[in-house]
């Protein structure tokens, strides 16, 4: 998978945008492939789920921005913080 999304970042075009379950977001960050996360934020009760992020996954993360909707929705955009900060 890192070729093939280093080949698309290379290319000529936007922004890359992916939708999927835990797995395969879980190995998008695991390759360091991710630049820029926004978790939708929706007022729902789910239940369990699997963490997309090991246990200090968060802590890595600076928050870039945030919009609340007045649907309730709020979506937060994270970048990985810089090594040491």
């Amino acid at each position: 998978m890192p070729r093939e999304v280093n080949a698309l970042k290379a290319g000529e075009g936007g922004n890359i945008a992916v939708f999927g379950g835990a797995g395969f977001a879980s190995a998008l960050i695991a390759a360091g492939l991710v630049e820029e996360f926004q978790l939708f934020i929706n007022p729902a009760v789910l239940g369990g789920g699997r963490r997309i992020f090991d246990q200090g996954g968060f802590a890595r993360l600076k928050l870039i921005g945030s919009k609340a909707y007045a649907c309730g929705m709020v979506v937060s955009r994270y970048a990985p913080a810089a090594r040491g900060t």
